[in-house]
């Protein structure tokens, strides 16, 4: 029987072009795609999928959540992160989480037909060119935060959050309170019209606060 695959993702152009892939690999692959949460929310709570691949950004809303949302439907589903946001802290939630897999959107075909084709007891793989700490974010850059009017500690507590440290540990490492750090993730959010830790990082690729 071959394998029913769900992908999600809103890059129209990026969900058709791995639809085709997928399709033309002669692996006869049931292929169900959807650009928003709420439809494939939807059928994956009526249908069984072997493989779901789903990105971290979708329409604004963060793909874990949904994940953590689904998690007693795809129990038997092999879960893959297909990602622009490759950052070591996303990679080891995704591990806790209980997904399967956590790749780049340039992953090559081969490669991913691979992790697809793996048995779902395999250990927890990411992209073989993947070294633990590559690519985090350690700088915020000064016009950007002079132009969001973002503050000395809050332009701290984005290098944290970056860094993948929760709120308790946060308010740790700068000697303030948990009420503190909340109230400033708050006006981060505010500021720079983001909701979540996904939106975070691709305000700093869209601004260039790469080292």
């Amino acid at each position: 029987m071959s394998k029913q695959i769900v992908i999600c993702d809103d890059h129209l152009l990026f969900l058709n072009g791995i639809s085709e892939l997928l399709k033309n690999t002669g692996n006869n692959y049931g292929i169900f795609k959807f650009s928003d949460v709420h439809s494939c929310r939807s059928h994956l709570m009526q249908n069984v999928a072997d493989v779901f691949i789903c990105d971290l950004n979708i329409n604004h809303l963060d793909g874990f959540v949904l994940i953590e949302e689904l998690k007693s439907q795809l129990k038997n589903t092999k879960i893959i992160v297909l990602t622009a946001y490759y950052e070591d802290f996303l990679i080891q939630k995704a591990r806790k989480l209980g997904v399967n897999a956590f790749l780049k959107k340039e992953t090559p075909a081969d490669e991913l037909i691979s992790v697809i084709e793996a048995n779902k007891n395999t250990a927890f793989y990411t992209n073989k060119s993947y070294k633990k700490g590559e690519s985090v974010y350690s700088a915020i850059d000064g016009s950007i935060v002079n132009k969001f009017r973002i503050s000395r500690q809050e332009k701290e507590i984005i290098k944290l959050i970056i860094k993948g440290l929760t709120s308790k540990e946060i308010a740790e490492v700068l000697f303030i309170s948990i009420t503190t750090v909340t109230t400033h993730r708050k006006n981060i959010h505010r500021k720079l019209e983001i909701n979540n830790s996904s939106s975070l990082i691709k305000f700093a690729h869209e601004n260039n606060l790469l080292d």
